[in-house]
C-alpha cells in the first residue's frame, strides 16, 4: 500500500473516532493489521497526516495515566515483574516486548505498563514511534 494510502486511511480512521483527530493506539494498530502495513508505518502516516496517538494501551500516554503515587499500593504480580526483569534492553522494557508479556501472561497491556511503572522501568521504543 502506498504512503498516500495509509495516511488517509489513518486521517479517515481519527475522523471516525469519539476525538477527532485522534486515533487511540489499540486502534492505529489494529489498523495496522488490517492494512497489512507495520505499526511504524501507521504511526508515520499519522504524524505526516496531523493525526494524534492516544490512550496507550501500556499506560504511558493518556490523561489519566497511573503515576508512581497512584500505584503506591500496587503490588506488581511476581510473573509479571520477573518478565519485565528479563526482557529489559539497556534498562527498559521494549514497547513490543511488553505486548509479547500480555500475550504470554494473558494479563491486559496496562497490566505490563502498570507494573513496569511500579518497578520504575521505562517503556521504550514505541510500535507506532511515539517515543524512542
Amino acid at each position: 500500500m502506498e504512503k498516500e494510502d495509509i495516511e488517509q486511511a489513518v486521517k479517515d480512521a481519527a475522523a471516525e473516532s469519539d476525538e477527532a483527530g485522534r486515533l487511540s493506539c489499540a486502534h492505529a494498530l489494529g489498523l495496522a493489521r488490517k492494512l497489512d502495513s507495520e505499526a511504524a508505518e501507521i504511526g508515520d502516516a499519522a504524524n505526516r497526516g496531523g493525526v494524534r496517538i492516544v490512550d496507550c494501551q501500556l499506560g504511558c500516554f493518556e490523561v489519566a495515566k497511573a503515576t508512581h503515587d497512584d500505584l503506591a499500593n500496587y503490588q506488581a504480580p511476581t510473573a509479571i515483574a520477573e518478565e519485565i526483569a528479563v526482557a529489559l534492553v539497556e534498562g527498559r522494557l521494549p514497547c513490543p516486548t511488553a505486548f509479547e508479556v500480555s500475550r504470554q501472561l494473558k494479563v491486559s497491556p496496562r497490566e505490563v505498563g502498570d507494573a513496569a511503572s511500579k518497578l520504575e522501568t521505562r517503556v521504550s521504543c514505541c510500535q507506532l514511534g511515539c517515543f524512542p
